[in-house]
C-alpha cells in the first residue's frame, strides 16, 4: 500500500524549501486533498509565529516516534494538528512555494511568494498586502509577494474568477497575470474571469479604468466602466465590448443598494435572484420565514450574503449560478 501522507521529515523539508520537484508536487497534492478548517484568525503578522508552531509540532512528533519504537501513530490526530495551522479559517489553502518555483514576473521579485486557493464552496473576501480586496470564487487562486514595499509595481498571479477592488497608488501600478492575459490598474474595481477550461477570458470594469493586454503583444485595450475585454488564449485575440447589463439585472460582483424593512428571507432571496441572475435555495423552511431589517449600500452579492449569514447565523454554498442557504433558524431573533 502506498503511503499518501507526507512524513514529518518531508514536511520539515517542505517548510525549509529543501524538497525536490517530485516531493513538492507530492506535498502540494496532499494539501489540496485536505478540507480541515482552523478556528483561529490569520494575519500577515502571525506568519512567522505560525510557521514556527508548525515546525515545533513536527519536531515534537518526531521525538515521540523516536522514544516509542514500534508504536502505531494515529495519523488523523497528528495531521489535524499540522493542518489546523495550515488551513485558514476562511477556507483558504496557504503554503510556501518551493525555491524551484519561478516568480510570476520580474516585478514580483525573487522572494518566496504566498499562494491562496479558495477551497470553500462560497465566494471569499481576501485582503492583499496593500489593502486591496479580492472576492475569490470557489476554486480560484491568487499568488502574490509577502509585501509590495520596495517594488515599482504591485504584481500578482491569478487564476479562476474574482472581483478586485484595488487600493489607489498611482506610483505603483497593480498588475494581474492570468496566463497570457495582463491587466494593469492604478486604483479601481473590476472582475477577472480566467478559467483554464474556458475558451475566453474576460475583464469587466465597474469603476475607474483598466488597461488589458496580451503578454505576447504590445497592443492594449483601455476599459472604462461598463466595458469588458474578451481574450481568446488559443488565437491571442483581444477585443473590447460593452457590458449588456439591464436595469435590475446585474452580475454577482456588481454593487447594488437595497433596503429591507422587516422582510422574510424568502422574499429577500427572490429579489436577489432577479437582480443578480442566480438561483437561491433555502434548505430549512424555518429559515425562509426569518424576518430581516437591513440596508445594503453599494454592496455586491457576496457581501450581501455574508451580512445575511451574520444576522441569521446561516451559511451558504455556491455551485455556478446556484446558491444554497442553510441554517437552523433565525439566529436568536
Amino acid at each position: 500500500m502506498i503511503n499518501k501522507t507526507p512524513s514529518p521529515e518531508l514536511l520539515r523539508k517542505y517548510l525549509a524549501n529543501e524538497c525536490t520537484d517530485s516531493e513538492l508536487r507530492f506535498v502540494d497534492e496532499w494539501y489540496r486533498t485536505l478540507h480541515l478548517q482552523s478556528g483561529e484568525e490569520f494575519t500577515e503578522n502571525d506568519e512567522e509565529k505560525l510557521l514556527l508552531r508548525i515546525r515545533d509540532q513536527i519536531s515534537d512528533q518526531e521525538t515521540v516516534v523516536e522514544k516509542t519504537p514500534g508504536r502505531v501513530i494515529n495519523w488523523k490526530v497528528y495531521l489535524s494538528g499540522i493542518a489546523a495551522a495550515l488551513i485558514l479559517s476562511l477556507g483558504f489553502l496557504y503554503y510556501n512555494l518551493g525555491s524551484q518555483t519561478q516568480p510570476v514576473s520580474s516585478g514580483i521579485g525573487a522572494e518566496v511568494p504566498v499562494k491562496m486557493v479558495n477551497l470553500q464552496k462560497k465566494i471569499v473576501r481576501y485582503e492583499l498586502p496593500d489593502n486591496s480586496i479580492v472576492w475569490i470564487q470557489p476554486g480560484a487562486s491568487i499568488e502574490h509577494p509577502r509585501s509590495f514595499n520596495g517594488k515599482g509595481t504591485r504584481e500578482v498571479k491569478f487564476e479562476g474568477e474574482g472581483f478586485f477592488n484595488v487600493a489607489k497608488d498611482r506610483d505603483h501600478p497593480f498588475i494581474i497575470h492570468s496566463g497570457r492575459l495582463k491587466t494593469e490598474v492604478v486604483g479601481t474595481s473590476f472582475n477577472v474571469r480566467a478559467n483554464r477550461d474556458e475558451k475566453t477570458y474576460q475583464v469587466s470594469v465597474v469603476t475607474g479604468s483598466v488597461s488589458v493586454s496580451s503578454e505576447d503583444q504590445d497592443e492594449k485595450v483601455l476599459l472604462k466602466p461598463s466595458q469588458q475585454a474578451v481574450f481568446e488564449p488559443a488565437t491571442n485575440d483581444l477585443r473590447m465590448a460593452n457590458l449588456d447589463i439591464k436595469k435590475n439585472n446585474n452580475e454577482t460582483w456588481q454593487p447594488v443598494s437595497l433596503t429591507f424593512d422587516d422582510v422574510p428571507l424568502q422574499e429577500i432571496t427572490e429579489r436577489l435572484q432577479k437582480i443578480f441572475r442566480v438561483k437561491i435555495s433555502i434548505t430549512n423552511p424555518v429559515l425562509k420565514q426569518c424576518v430581516i431589517k437591513v440596508g445594503f449600500d453599494h454592496q455586491n452579492l457576496p457581501e450581501i450574503l455574508e451580512m445575511i449569514n451574520t444576522l441569521l447565523g446561516s451559511t451558504y454554498e455556491i455551485d455556478g449560478d446556484h446558491i444554497v442557504l442553510s441554517g437552523e433558524g433565525c439566529g436568536g431573533q
